[in-house]
């Protein structure tokens, strides 16, 4: 890291001649076209060994054919829900001060989630100046934590097809992309039968209430995709943090009477139900591995800490009980204890969002008809043991069976609403699919075609 910074500090020297240039020019011009191209290969090699994927998209798209062929007019309405970072933001300034000479004051609307460029040295700092939110405790409204900067979700499906669809990474970023295709393969028509609903992954659950908030739009644009596909019943696909998002809207925000009108089935890929170590260990310590190393993982960790989003994915104490996550030299840590380990750490901000969104629960059986898969047999991190009191070392990590990302006991849920609820619960566990492989899974886009076609998937 310190060698690449240190090339850059060279290349700013050899490259900018003065501030007042830079400013007019794209922060792009710190950077040696050579080094800025090598910066990516970095990017590239990183995201290919870590994103293989075998998909065989022949024999989906067969399928698919065959789909359209017996079951031409039996078309289920999709509404795509999008995951944590699943949607690309973009972002408008207008601002009067920056952190850096080097930053972009004003600007049209430019994407900033997934832009890989912004995550590249120096550049990184004008991002975060970006991204970052501040948050009202009372209100429970999350707003840019800087002036003259409007940050906005990209819509339609063409924004959910991939989360960074330029820097060469489109085809390691895929996340609808697939399940898109082949549903257009199956005779389906993009906005129109398959419909996005990406949202800002950034704000806490306590703001999807708000006034034209999260819930509102979700609602809004279920009813709409409804009516206008001759009131047919939708099939709603979730990943990751969208089905999280889903269920609390089945379970507070809407009755049984309009569930059994709009929803004809809910399929859940990866839902993370009762929280995940990893957003603790996102939220304490620059995490490594996810992220190549030319990342500056200090100011990661500083724009994580100001989403609300990151303390409600916190593992909740109702499923976890006394389990210890954080261990230290002088004490433990159980998903009760967060509060005032945050507390300790001095960060005020997250102890408050954490308390806002601890008890806004998704252990509770949503009774629509849900078909429920995860990846299962991937070692995932669960609990994190500090030598010290000092959590910014890097802790030793313990790993338990789940998806790569969210443990077993979190994807599981779903399990324990067999009872709870009138509607059929279907599980599906996938051995060695990933978290994310999942969305690249050939059973799993085949069995969402079959389900929005009115048939039933291939284990049933």
């Amino acid at each position: 890291m310190l060698g690449i910074q240190f090339y850059c500090c060279l290349c700013l020297i050899l490259v900018v001649t003065n501030p007042i240039q830079a400013q007019k020019a794209k922060w792009k011009a710190i950077y040696s076209e050579q080094k800025y191209h090598q910066l990516r290969k970095e990017y590239q090699s990183f995201f290919s060994n870590s994103s293989k994927s075998n998909f065989n998209w022949d024999k989906v798209s067969q399928f698919a054919a065959k789909v359209k062929a017996k079951n031409g007019s039996s078309k289920h309405p999709v509404v795509l829900l999008t995951a944590l970072g699943g949607s690309q933001l973009e972002a408008k300034l207008n601002r009067r001060t920056v952190p850096h000479w080097f930053c972009e004051k004003k600007s049209d609307w430019e994407l900033v989630w997934l832009n890989a460029d912004f995550l590249l040295p120096f550049v990184i700092q004008c991002w975060a100046s970006i991204i970052k939110l501040k948050y009202d405790s009372k209100s429970h409204v999350y707003s840019p934590a800087n002036e003259g900067i409007e940050v906005r979700v990209r819509n339609g499906t063409k924004h959910v097809r991939f989360i960074d669809p330029q820097f060469g990474l489109k085809g390691l970023s895929i996340e609808y992309d697939h399940i898109i295709d082949s549903l257009v393969h199956a005779g389906y028509q993009r906005d129109k039968n398959i419909v996005a609903f990406p949202f800002d992954w950034r704000i806490g659950a306590d703001a999807y209430y708000l006034n034209n908030g999260v819930f509102h739009y979700l609602k809004m644009t279920i009813e709409q995709t409804y009516y206008n596909n001759s009131n047919t019943q939708i099939v709603t696909v979730g990943e990751s943090m969208g089905n999280a998002m889903f269920n609390l809207f089945l379970n507070t925000y809407v009755d049984q009477k309009w569930k059994d009108k709009y929803i004809k089935a809910h399929i859940s890929l990866s839902g993370v139900y009762a929280g995940a170590g990893q957003a603790l260990y996102g939220l304490l310590s620059p995490s490594g591995g996810v992220l190549p190393p030319v990342v500056n993982l200090n100011v990661i960790r500083e724009v994580i800490r100001t989403f609300g989003s990151s303390t409600w994915l916190l593992p909740n104490a109702k499923l976890w009980k006394n389990f210890p996550f954080v261990r230290t030299k002088s004490r433990n840590y159980t998903a009760h204890d967060f509060g005032s380990l945050f507390t300790k750490l001095g960060l005020h901000n997250v102890t408050e969002m954490w308390n806002n969104n601890k008890n806004l629960s998704t252990l509770h059986a949503p009774n629509v008809t849900l078909y429920c898969w995860h990846g299962i047999n991937v070692p995932t991190p669960s609990s994190f043991y500090y030598k010290s009191d000092n959590l910014e070392i890097q802790p030793k990590i313990s790993y338990a069976n789940g998806d790569g990302t969210v443990p077993l006991r979190s994807l599981q849920v779903c399990q324990n609403w067999k009872n709870q609820q009138t509607k059929p619960v279907s599980m599906r566990a996938l051995a060695g699919v990933t978290h994310m492989g999942i969305l690249v899974e050939e059973s799993v886009v085949m069995d969402i075609v079959a389900i929005a076609t009115g048939g039933k998937p291939s284990y049933m």
